[in-house]
């Protein structure tokens, strides 16, 4: 259907007054606003705000907020957040977002109530609302509803502006080294800051800080992730923690702006004791990451794959056992009891699939994530992948931050 309204955003027409300009003008839809390879979706009825995502990855803004739920829901457990993507990572229309289908899924299979799908809304709403109103310029444009949406929460529009412009002052104000709660941080053993820090400190930094961003640091720890930038922003000025840039596709997000604290500020910080960064970690409850060595085996008879895959997954708790033979493959998985196995389709001999079924038939191996990796991406592959007990699917080619990102999600 063609768009009803469409236009640029500029200084003159902001973020902010693009949505309320939509929502007051009591139109059903969804308001599409892109930025380079960024597109947000705000559906709306009856002026109100019944849903927003964006196209980063909204399968893992949907996972990170099932994993929150699923401490007051345990049937959110991680089989049926791996069903999730299973079920929706196709490809999408503009009035059917894969992640609110989902939701509705989740609905009505019964594993989530209409009250408990409100709570999840919410909480991915603020998100999306956080990154969009970092938004200078652009373009929209409004299409009228077209699509049946089962509606599970309304939201007026200026009091969730305002509580997300609160939030985005408060980040701005730990700037300018924080610039995106998608920012990976890492422990700086050697750096002088960390001398300053109790033995039982540094081991519990060491547990945490691998490389997670606050986003997915804060599901980990069921802290919000404002608050956890809070907490650990005197060892960010003080350099214990490096912080790099967001894995792809969140590095095309917009930044917070240069934050408001001065030089003064930042010498406060470096001056800061022992007690005081102590103090800084001590809300910081790291019981719920689970510190242990990981097996995981590689199936591919590849040998530049299986290197690659070595080298992304390349961490002090990882051990990567690499197989290049398929038919020695099951006796080689028995002896290393992995954590998780990663799968090649096609390969000679045993295809990824039916090696996926003989592991299946074992029975310590019943619950072990299989991730079948991939260049075939159509329905068909993935109902082949499913029937023969796979628990998820990589897609080929895959960057380094794919790889982390499966990882993260099985193994957490």
């Amino acid at each position: 259907m063609a768009a009803t309204m469409s236009g640029k955003i500029s200084n003159k027409l902001n973020a902010a007054g693009i949505l309320t300009q939509h929502a007051n003008a009591k139109k059903d839809g969804c308001l599409i606003v892109s930025n380079g390879s960024i597109t947000w979706y705000f559906y709306l009825e009856e002026s109100q705000l019944v849903y927003a995502t964006y196209s980063a990855d909204p399968l893992d803004l949907l996972d990170n907020h099932l994993r929150r739920l699923s401490r007051q829901v345990p049937i959110l457990n991680s089989e049926v957040r791996t069903q999730v993507r299973i079920n929706f990572n196709g490809e999408s229309s503009d009035q059917i977002c894969p992640d609110y289908q989902a939701i509705s899924w989740l609905v009505r299979t019964n594993q989530l109530k209409p009250a408990e799908a409100a709570t999840l809304v919410e909480g991915i709403v603020i998100e999306i609302l956080e990154s969009y109103l970092l938004l200078s310029e652009g373009t929209f444009k409004f299409l009228p509803k077209s699509a049946h949406l089962p509606v599970y929460a309304k939201q007026t529009i200026d009091p969730l502006i305002q509580k997300c412009q609160r939030r985005i002052q408060a980040w701005q104000s730990l700037g300018p080294t924080i610039w995106s709660p998608h920012q990976r941080l890492y422990f700086v053993e050697k750096s002088p800051g960390a001398a300053k820090l109790s033995p039982s400190k540094i081991q519990q930094l060491q547990k945490i800080l691998r490389g997670f961003s606050f986003r997915h640091l804060g599901v980990l720890l069921n802290l919000d992730e404002l608050q956890l930038a809070q907490n650990l922003n005197s060892l960010i000025v003080d350099q214990v923690i490096l912080l790099q840039d967001p894995q792809p596709p969140f590095d095309s997000l917009p930044r917070l702006s240069v934050g408001t604290s001065t030089n003064a500020d930042a010498s406060t910080n470096r001056s800061s004791t022992s007690s005081d960064n102590d103090a800084a970690l001590g809300t910081i409850e790291t019981s719920n990451i689970r510190q242990k060595q990981y097996t995981i085996a590689c199936v591919d008879d590849s040998p530049a794959i299986l290197n690659t895959i070595n080298r992304y997954l390349q961490d002090e708790n990882v051990t990567v056992v690499m197989i290049s033979d398929p038919v020695k493959a099951l006796i080689q998985i028995m002896r290393a009891k992995p954590d998780l196995i990663l799968l090649d389709v096609g390969m000679p001999w045993v295809d990824g699939y039916e090696l996926c079924r003989l592991i299946r038939k074992n029975s310590q191996f019943k619950k072990v994530p299989v991730v079948m990796v991939t260049g075939n991406t159509g329905l068909i592959d993935r109902a082949k992948a499913k029937v023969a007990g796979a628990t998820d699917y990589l897609t080929k080619p895959f960057q380094q931050a794919d790889l982390q990102k499966m990882v993260f999600r099985h193994l957490t």
